[in-house]
């Protein structure tokens, strides 16, 4: 249990700071360089293309298709039915590896028309409808998911497959929109 706890909270620590990188950076609307460039990885090679949009390949020598990563749209291939886009959200980015083991793809979503707790729930009726199941928060982190909460970061960790599989949703309010990020570690024939 301490395993799949300690892979959830890593998947939620980067979640977190993904979604907290995309409300910094305003990517719900403003342009410019900063709100379109991803942070620079080591082993990742940028490809510019035509859209305002950048994406990124997970390696090197990764093929666009296994593993990609794309600011403001879907990424190409994204798994879509494993992620979907909440309706009337708008993409502020996407990224997955198929070719991992445990696959892992994620999403980032803003919705300046629907509340924090509206977009916990769809994603938690997503994730549930796909055969997850919600943890209940630990006693010895609930003081922090309170203060998470307090401070309007909504966070829900799943589990399916007798744990081998993993998703966390993290939901925060920036610039008066509600911005998701939603993370999934499973099967790479999970991935639809």
């Amino acid at each position: 249990m301490a395993n799949i706890t300690g892979r959830i909270r890593r998947l939620a620590g980067a979640t977190v700071l993904m979604a907290t990188a995309f409300a910094v950076a305003g990517c719900g609307g403003q342009t410019g360089s900063a709100a379109q460039s991803p942070a620079p990885a080591s082993s990742a090679a940028a490809t510019a293309s035509p859209s305002p949009s950048s994406t990124v390949s997970g390696r090197a020598s990764a093929s666009a298709s296994a593993a990609n990563a794309t600011v403001s749209a879907i990424a190409p291939g994204f798994p879509s039915q494993t992620l979907p886009l909440m309706p009337g959200a708008t993409a502020l980015a996407t990224s997955f590896d198929a070719s991992a083991s445990p696959a892992v793809a994620s999403l980032v979503a803003g919705s300046s028309t629907s509340s924090a707790s509206e977009m916990l729930d769809y994603y938690t009726k997503t994730l549930t409808g796909e055969g997850f199941t919600a943890v209940p928060a630990a006693s010895a982190s609930s003081s922090t998911s309170a203060s998470m909460a307090a401070a309007g970061t909504l966070v829900r960790d799943f589990v399916r497959s007798n744990g081998s599989e993993t998703a966390t949703v993290t939901v925060v309010t920036a610039n008066k929109q509600a911005v998701a990020t939603v993370g999934v570690s499973v099967a790479p024939s999970s991935l639809k």
